[in-house]
């Protein structure tokens, strides 16, 4: 078959927008769904106890993610959690440094999840949570979230 001039540039179009639509496809993150973790949230369990997990304020939702660069009162919940249930010494600073998202890539790793070093759905719902007595504010136990 001849490749005419009109082929030729109907061809180099598809290729480039097949390119640019695949990558587009391939580079959105997993959490690129879900807004970023800008608070946190009180989550009540059986008895006397709570979680205290990251939220985004705006949709009042706990499906949300941090990333490198975060800051935060969801940051520091994520911080606190990785200290309490993984014995990490992260200083609660609210912010997503390197050593924040360092301890969160070895968590990941720990329990099962994809070692990215952002803290999403799969790895909010991998984790160990801190429970908190609602009494005295002491913390209970690391359990799964319900």
């Amino acid at each position: 078959m001849r490749k005419t001039g009109k082929s030729k540039a109907l061809l180099a179009t598809g290729t480039m927008m097949a390119a640019l639509l695949g990558g587009v496809i391939t580079a959105a993150p997993a959490h690129a769904a879900d807004p970023v973790c800008t608070g946190s949230t009180t989550v009540q369990t059986t008895g006397d106890r709570h979680f205290v997990v990251p939220k985004n304020v705006a949709n009042s939702t706990i499906y949300c993610y941090l990333q490198y660069g975060h800051t935060g009162a969801g940051v520091r919940a994520l911080q606190k959690n990785m200290n309490s249930c993984y014995g990490k010494t992260l200083t609660l600073d609210s912010s997503f440094g390197p050593a924040t998202r360092d301890a969160l890539r070895d968590v990941q790793g720990r329990i099962g999840a994809a070692v990215d070093g952002v803290y999403g759905r799969e790895t909010m719902s991998k984790m160990k949570w801190a429970r908190y007595s609602n009494e005295t504010g002491a913390r209970y136990d690391c359990v799964s979230l319900p």
